[in-house]
């Protein structure tokens, strides 16, 4: 068997870059407190604000979900775990 499928995700990959940056973003500002740029409070602050951003996330998904913005379109960029085309032929990687 092949491993899995390389086809793009723009979905999934989305989450991950934005999880990706709030992981960076909170590194800089506990850098920042580290090194004096802000005091305890301000870092504080901007990490309670960087922590918002994976709901207000998931709150856009949500409200992307309700239109069906997401159950139409995730089928068409995500491979399914028996991938079959639309006439029911089950779909195998080339030269399998």
């Amino acid at each position: 068997m092949v491993g899995l499928s390389t086809r793009p995700r723009p979905i999934l990959d989305a989450f991950k870059s934005v999880g990706s940056a709030v992981a960076l973003a909170g590194s800089v500002v506990t850098s920042a407190v580290g090194w004096g740029i802000f005091t305890a409070q301000e870092g504080n602050a901007l990490t309670g604000l960087i922590g918002a951003i994976p709901g207000a996330v998931a709150l856009v998904t949500a409200v992307l979900a309700a239109f069906g913005v997401v159950k139409a379109s995730e089928p068409l960029v995500t491979p399914v775990a028996s991938p079959h085309d639309n006439s029911g032929n089950v779909l195998t990687p080339a030269g399998s």
